[in-house]
Parts: C-alpha cells; sequence; structure tokens
C-alpha cells in the first residue's frame, strides 16, 4: 500500500468503519512506515482536541468593558455618493430619452431633435472655450475653479431657458 493511499484511510480508520481487509493493511503499513504513522498519531491528537469541549474564563465585566471600547471608537460615517455621479447618471439619461425620442418620434419632431442637437454641440464647443479662457484667467493650477464656473453658467442658463423663457415669450404675446 502507498502512503498516499493510506492516508486517505485514516479518517475512516479512526471512525472505526474499516472493513477487516483494508483495517488488516492499514496497520501494516503503519508498522513499516514512520511517517504515516506520526501523521496518525497527529490526527488522533486532533480528534481528541475536538471532540473536548473547552470552557473559557472570561474576565469579570467582560461585556462592559468590550461595549465601553465599543462605544469610544469614532462612529462610522455614511458616504454620500458625490453630486458628480448624480450628475453624470442624469445627463446620461437624459441623452440616452432625447436619443430614444429621436429614433421613435415623427419627422418634424426629429428635424427639431437634430437642430436641438447642433445647438448643443455648439454650445458644449463656446463652454470648451469659454473654460479653456478661464483656466488661463484663474491660472493652470485652478482648472477645477475654470470647471465650476462653466457649470455654474450652464445652469444659469438652463434656469434662464426653463424659468425666463416662457414669461418673455408670455410677456410678448400680450
Amino acid at each position: 500500500m502507498t502512503c498516499a493511499r493510506a492516508e486517505t484511510l485514516f479518517e475512516a480508520y479512526l471512525d472505526d468503519v474499516l472493513v477487516p481487509a483494508r483495517r488488516a493493511r492499514l496497520l501494516a503499513h503503519l508498522s513499516a512506515c514512520g511517517r504515516c504513522k506520526g501523521v496518525l498519531d497527529e490526527l488522533r491528537v486532533v480528534d481528541a482536541l475536538l471532540a473536548s469541549p473547552r470552557a473559557i474564563d472570561l474576565p469579570p465585566h467582560f461585556t462592559f468593558a468590550t461595549m465601553a471600547e465599543v462605544r469610544a471608537l469614532p462612529r462610522p460615517r455614511a458616504s454620500g455618493a458625490p453630486l458628480v455621479a448624480y450628475l453624470v447618471s442624469y445627463l446620461t439619461a437624459a441623452w440616452l430619452l432625447f436619443g430614444a425620442g429621436l429614433v421613435f418620434a415623427n419627422a418634424p419632431l426629429r428635424a427639431f431633435g437634430e437642430t436641438a442637437f447642433d445647438v448643443s454641440v455648439q454650445l458644449a464647443h463656446a463652454f470648451g472655450a469659454y473654460a479653456h479662457a478661464g483656466a488661463r484667467v484663474l491660472g493652470e493650477g485652478s482648472l477645477g475653479a475654470a470647471a465650476a464656473l462653466v457649470i455654474l453658467v450652464d445652469v444659469a442658463i438652463v434656469v434662464g431657458f426653463v424659468g425666463i423663457r416662457p414669461r418673455l415669450v408670455q410677456r410678448l404675446r400680450l
């Protein structure tokens, strides 16, 4: 019998479920192989340790001391999603809906959408130039400030388009 085959039988041997023929061959191998006998002895020790549970004595006021340490830890901070993630998600969804509208819309609405798309491309180029100029004015290290300025201008245009334009159109009709 090889050592590898003997090791596969160790568990059954320790559980005393081996058939007598295999048990006799394993015992013959163990009498000749010191390595396998050592492994089997180690497994007996492990089985004995697992079979007898030990009770651990806790120090006095263990729960109180543990909870005091937990309370002394700093509170975990809830990290919210960054504003940029919301903005990018919103813009992505808006462009997807806009694109779906262009695909499924009738011809006049599609023409309007293509015109709006061309206008938005021109505005993007203009704002890009505006951001570049802002970065040059504010300094090369303040590209974030220039981007914030561009976003502020974008928000002002959207507010003007949504809030002020309908009022102007209504006044012009009167």
